[in-house]
């Protein structure tokens, strides 16, 4: 069995990416709030990280404002993979969200091609069906996308750092 780590720093910076995700149809759900907060808890983020998700929450934030410079590709590409699941929460992706996902894709530095195969991965990923909250899924998603994204054959465990 394959042991992979994600980063407090990258499960933070991811956060930061689901927020502006939710955002990005101009408004954040009160149940978009409580499932990235439920979300943070999970993750078992530090409480200063948590804070910095609750300023991220009271008004649209700025890609600018995210640092994911430091993140490793891997991390890099987890974290788009992750931006692409927020953006399909909801009825799919619509024209607000791909923008968005350029420039999320722009920002990691992640090459045109490499952001089609991650879109592809991203698909096999589940999303919750209307109605039902998804901060348990969120946990799953932030487990089920090292082996998605890394192709791993056999078990990966995932840890949380």
């Amino acid at each position: 069995m394959r042991r992979l780590t994600i980063s407090v720093r990258a499960c933070s910076e991811t956060m930061g990416l689901l927020v502006a995700m939710a955002w990005a149809d101009g408004k954040l759900q009160e149940a978009e709030k409580e499932g990235l907060r439920d979300a943070g808890k999970t993750l078992n983020l530090p409480k200063e990280l948590r804070d910095r998700l609750e300023t991220f929450m009271e008004k649209a934030v700025s890609l600018k404002e995210l640092n994911l410079e430091p993140l490793s590709g891997r991390e890099k590409e987890f974290a788009y993979v992750a931006s692409i699941w927020m953006a399909r929460v909801a009825d799919g992706i619509d024209a607000k969200e791909r923008a968005l996902l350029r420039d999320i894709g722009e920002a990691l530095k992640i090459s045109d091609q490499r952001q089609t195969e991650l879109m592809k991965l991203a698909t096999q990923l589940r999303v919750p069906p209307k109605g039902e909250g998804w901060t348990q899924s969120i946990e799953q998603l932030f487990r089920a996308i090292p082996a998605t994204v890394e192709s791993a054959k056999g078990d990966v465990e995932v840890d949380f750092e």
